[in-house]
């Protein structure tokens, strides 16, 4: 991992957070303005525009710009990529108007004894429709490792979107007609926008043999992505059914928060993963550099994962809201431990588009759709929210491991196993002796010491490599050089 990956990271890092902060600097005005029940309502609106769009092909479509165009030969061939992608958007787009002129109606009624409506129904779709025309620029953007440009536009997306949001939820009172049309209008301010920046660089006509590939490559992801709604959002229908809206609200707020330690540590390092993983797997030592990668991102996801367990008190008394919100914090863990092994799975996943083998990747996911609804069936009516965060567990821990033996198969992979369970086994412990402390006052200071301790006890625990070790000594010399400068 070298320095120029760590910036990249740090600035994408930034940018991601930005990109999915929204929610989360919101919170504060949601958890004051909306009550629990119209909570539940907005995340389970929103999960169901979010199956629209994987039944329409859009993120499939995202994912067969940035592979077909980091393969492609010379500019000319790229930008028939680009050209293709957007078309394929645009097709996909007009499909999805069609169908919720169609049937809008009748999700809207279907959802009505929760509180929702075909009008809200509409909003989320909007939303989900135009964020496309924003996602393939900025897709662009980062396989073209801009990253600088790519955070001056997430900052303005943000502002505006987070402006935009408090003035229709906090002082227009739309509640979540003004969450869902914030969404909405950001999406077609920024997306018309970027689409016409990046068309205005060179369109290309991509050719029938282009537009089937792309097709199918991402024609394997349409049942995945359901999959992946159903391992990562069928929780909340379960419970919206056995527990009610309130409940839901709660849950769903303690699963956003534990959602952050992706955001910090995963998403970030894995953009610029992503980005040169292509090159890697042509490298002389393509199944160590795997292995190490995965380690160190996943090493970089527990310690973010145990500040968030540690302090996850002092982050919902600072986010204040209403009492029936409380209920979040006892889903944080779990949540988090079932993150870690998505992170795993995420990962893994890197054969499967290394080698353009995604329709293995569908077997995989279809496995842990079965498993993980069996256990919301046996465990959300008996458990409620705690019984959604332990099937949320079970079910990202068996995708990671049959992702492991299927993805061994096709790209061989040396991953260090010993370390990382030693990395996990750490983070749990520190956790344990923090879980009993009360939130704020001197016991936030104790967490911290032990959120602060991690690093070291891992390099004395032998869990840091040599190279890691030159790495991080380095690192400090050149800091500690810079600093000295400063002063004198």
């Amino acid at each position: 991992m070298d320095r120029s990956f760590l910036r990249h990271a740090a600035v994408y890092g930034l940018a991601t957070v930005l990109v999915q902060a929204g929610g989360f600097v919101l919170l504060p005005v949601y958890l004051r303005c909306l009550s629990a029940e119209e909570y539940g309502v907005l995340e389970v609106v929103g999960r169901l525009a979010e199956t629209l769009a994987a039944v329409l092909l859009l993120a499939g479509f995202r994912q067969a710009l940035f592979a077909f165009y980091q393969q492609a030969q010379g500019e000319d061939e790229r930008r028939q990529v680009v050209s293709g992608a957007f078309l394929l958007v645009g097709l996909a787009g007009l499909a999805g108007g069609a169908a919720m002129a169609a049937f809008g109606a009748r999700l809207g009624g279907w959802l009505a004894p929760a509180g929702a409506s075909a009008w809200l129904v509409y909003l989320a779709v909007a939303g989900i429709l135009l964020e496309p025309l924003s996602l393939l620029p900025l897709t662009l953007i980062q396989a073209r490792v801009e990253s600088g440009t790519y955070v001056v536009v997430v900052v303005a997306q943000f502002l505006f979107r987070v402006g935009l949001c408090i003035l229709l939820v906090r002082f227009l009172r739309w509640g979540v007609a003004g969450a869902l049309a914030a969404t909405a209008a950001t999406g077609a301010a920024f997306g018309l926008a970027l689409s016409a920046r990046e068309l205005a660089r060179g369109a290309r006509w991509p050719g029938l043999a282009r537009l089937r590939a792309m097709v199918a490559f991402a024609l394997p992801m349409v049942p995945g992505a359901l999959c992946y709604f159903v391992l990562n959002h069928g929780d909340r229908f379960f419970l919206l059914r056995h527990g009610g809206a309130a409940e839901t609200g709660a849950y769903a707020l303690g699963y956003k928060l534990a959602t952050v330690v992706r955001l910090l540590s995963l998403v970030p390092l894995y953009m610029v993963w992503s980005a040169r993983m292509y090159a890697a797997a042509r490298g002389p030592d393509a199944a160590g550099t795997f292995g190490r990668a995965f380690t160190r991102i996943l090493a970089a996801y527990l310690w973010v994962g145990l500040g968030l367990c540690l302090f996850t008190g002092e982050v919902l008394r600072a986010l204040g809201g209403k009492a029936e919100y409380e209920a979040a914090a006892a889903v944080v863990a779990p949540v988090v431990l079932a993150g870690f092994f998505q992170a795993a799975a995420t990962l893994l996943d890197a054969a499967f588009f290394v080698r353009r083998r995604t329709g293995l990747k569908l077997g995989v996911a279809l496995a842990a759709t079965a498993v993980i609804l069996v256990l919301y069936a046996v465990l959300i009516p008996a458990w409620g929210a705690t019984g959604a965060a332990l099937a949320t567990l079970g079910g990202f821990a068996f995708m990671a491991a049959s992702g492991y033996v299927v993805t061994q198969r096709i790209f061989f992979v040396r991953y260090e196993w010993g370390r990382l369970a030693g990395l996990l086994a750490l983070a749990a412990g520190l956790w344990l002796a923090g879980a009993g402390l009360p939130a704020g006052g001197w016991a936030a200071a104790a967490k911290l010491a032990l959120l602060v301790s991690a690093p070291p006890a891992a390099w004395l625990a032998g869990l840091v490599s040599d190279d890691e070790k030159r790495f991080a000594r380095d690192l400090a010399r050149r800091l500690a050089g810079r600093l000295e400068t400063s002063v004198t």
